[in-house]
């Protein structure tokens, strides 16, 4: 694995409505209005916005990393990797509906945004459930990829690539 060049404090978040969203910092109504083939395929995207179908809502730790491409964690269940722009100077923010706000500080480019999802042990009532660590890999050709798959992902090739945002 590449080391990354920069990694952020792990954070937690408690995740609701099975989903995690990445978005431009600032984006107007950055979830998606989800449809069956994006929850087959894992992910709802459209420019400036991704979110990841959670494995549950539960209590999560969120790792976010920029560098060089990683190799998969091998206690992933799922895999899922987006082209991601990051334009301007307000960088991205991670999180999931009714739920906390992460920001961070990303330089304006291309990226391939690696999702993983990580069920973790809990020897705590309170502790983390799953894990989900975010890689961006600075890539201008990146392409929407199921690197690796949980039994509740059946998506249809090609995968979708658009996404209405959910407007309340």
């Amino acid at each position: 694995m590449s080391d990354p060049l920069q990694t952020w404090p792990k954070q937690e978040l408690l995740i609701s409505y099975a989903q995690l969203a990445v978005y431009a910092s600032g984006l107007s109504n950055p979830f998606p209005e989800w449809t069956d083939r994006h929850l087959r395929q894992g992910f709802a995207w459209r420019p400036g916005s991704v979110s990841f179908a959670a494995l549950e809502d539960v209590h999560s730790e969120i790792m976010v990393s920029l560098g060089g491409k990683p190799a998969p964690d091998r206690d992933a269940v799922r895999a899922i990797s987006v082209p991601f722009t990051v334009t301007g100077g307000g960088g991205i923010t991670v999180s999931s509906i009714l739920s906390r706000s992460y920001s961070y500080d990303l330089p304006h480019g291309s990226y391939e945004l690696l999702f993983q999802a990580v069920p973790l042990p809990a020897p705590e009532p309170k502790a983390p459930k799953v894990r989900y660590l975010l890689h961006f890999t600075p890539n201008a050709q990146a392409e929407a990829q199921i690197l690796k798959r949980d039994q509740t992902l059946a998506p249809t090739l090609p995968l979708l690539m658009e996404a209405e945002p959910a407007v309340s």
